[in-house]
């Protein structure tokens, strides 16, 4: 064969193969070099990515509408991923605001924020999937000689061999914030460590399993844990043989008509296709990067290692996609991904702090929050049938309590909705495109 024939030939493989993975509707994409930051060129992301269905709202509704944007103007957000689901079926989702001041580009349905501890909401279903599977056992321990990480034997102190997986869904793994969040310590834990880089997820367990001592015993008190949860996306990996990213995607999301979802990057030259800039509150101080490397930063990009956070924080995904994964596992929908004795699960337990995955549950109403600088988000699902998401790529000055604010604006507004739209879910959204490769 020529060698001009076999480079055609190739090159016509190649883009039939790129064909068959792109079904869902989206705009072409390429992600610009910024002119101003050179340094992008060194992050090179060649994964092959399903990209998001585009969901627009075709009727708009201007009640709900003029409230979002009074809400967006009032706290100087820029923009906003919201939508709104009735008994399962999606019956508003829009875009709003800006993605990029700089660029004035406009927030559609398809553009990816960062859900910050809404990924852990991602992390609690795939485990009690894999808990339906047969692959992983809510009483396994998680360290000690019988443990899922028996390879970590240097432990300070003994009690963490009674930490069972159970105990980091709902965070009773005995850690406590006043020894700080070990997810956000990298320059500490590098310097105890002596490392030469920033720390890796393998270092921050062995940091933890060496120099810390559990506050509470395994199973008795609550304390949010951020460490938890990427433990939990650590056993996905140990059991699986696979990342935690691409069980996830595989075997949850993509499966389930969720496409595009995926770990967010560090710095802004790592933003994933389809994902919007982030905008600190006014006024906010700046860090060291989480790597050393750069000695002031704006904190939403490289003061914290977000995808090490991944499974406790790193995800991003657009407002429609999460009420999609809520519906999954809502008791009233006909299908369901998890077992009854799962869904039931995840929550129950004597205390609203009890659930697996979600922030709290309290009857048949669950909510799942997540904060990081530049970022919020907030997922709610009400008794009454509504259920809905609201994703921002901008933070205010009073942090996590915030998503009070999101929620009282959110709960006047759905009432101006009309419950008997079609369900955009099922509406055709499939054109031809093709998302190039891109850095």
């Amino acid at each position: 064969m020529k060698k001009s024939t076999l480079i055609i030939a190739i090159v016509l493989g190649v883009t039939a193969i790129s064909f068959a993975f792109y079904t869902t509707s989206e705009v072409a994409f390429t992600r610009s070099v910024d002119e101003d930051n050179q340094s992008q060129l060194n992050y090179l992301n060649f994964n092959v990515v399903s990209p998001a269905p585009i969901m627009d709202t075709a009727d708009y509704n201007q009640a709900f509408d003029d409230n979002i944007q009074k809400f967006l103007k009032r706290w100087d957000i820029k923009g906003a991923s919201v939508a709104v689901m009735k008994d399962n079926k999606l019956i508003y989702s829009k875009g709003y605001g800006l993605t990029n001041i700089k660029t004035q580009e406009a927030v559609k349905t398809q553009h990816l924020f960062r859900i910050a501890s809404a990924s852990k909401l991602v992390t609690a279903i795939t485990i009690m999937k894999m808990v339906d599977d047969g692959i992983i056992d809510l009483e396994e321990n998680v360290f000690g000689e019988d443990g899922i990480f028996a390879h970590f034997n240097e432990i300070k102190d003994s009690k963490h061999s009674q930490i069972k997986v159970k105990h980091l869904l709902n965070h009773k793994g005995g850690w406590s914030w006043r020894d700080g969040d070990f997810m956000f310590q990298a320059s500490k834990i590098k310097r105890i460590m002596n490392l030469e880089g920033p720390p890796t997820d393998d270092d921050i367990i062995e940091f933890v399993l060496k120099h810390r001592r559990l506050r509470y015993r395994p199973g008795t008190q609550y304390a949010y844990s951020n460490f938890g949860y990427m433990l939990l996306g650590k056993i996905i990996e140990q059991k699986t043989g696979t990342t935690y990213e691409n069980y996830v995607v595989n075997n949850i999301l993509e499966p389930n008509g969720i496409y595009g979802m995926r770990i967010s990057g560090n710095y802004e030259w790592e933003r994933r296709p389809f994902e919007v800039h982030y905008y600190n509150h006014p006024g906010a101080y700046q860090f060291e990067s989480y790597d050393g490397n750069y000695q002031s930063v704006e904190k939403p990009y490289g003061g914290s290692d977000i995808n090490t956070l991944g499974a406790a924080g790193g995800w991003i995904a657009n407002a429609s996609q999460l009420v999609k994964l809520v519906s999954l596992v809502d008791p009233n929908n006909a299908y369901q991904l998890l077992s009854e004795e799962s869904r039931e699960m995840m929550v129950s337990g004597n205390r609203y702090t009890d659930a697996f995955g979600w922030k709290g549950a309290r009857g048949e109403n669950y909510w799942r929050t997540g904060t990081l600088a530049g970022s919020a988000c907030f997922i709610n699902r009400k008794d009454d049938g509504y259920t809905y998401a609201v994703i921002l790529n901008s933070s205010v000055w009073m942090g996590h309590r915030f998503n009070r604010y999101i929620k009282w604006m959110m709960d006047k507004s759905i009432t101006k909705l009309d419950h008997d739209q079609l369900n955009l879910f099922y509406q055709n959204h499939n054109s031809f495109s093709i998302l190039p490769i891109a850095i």
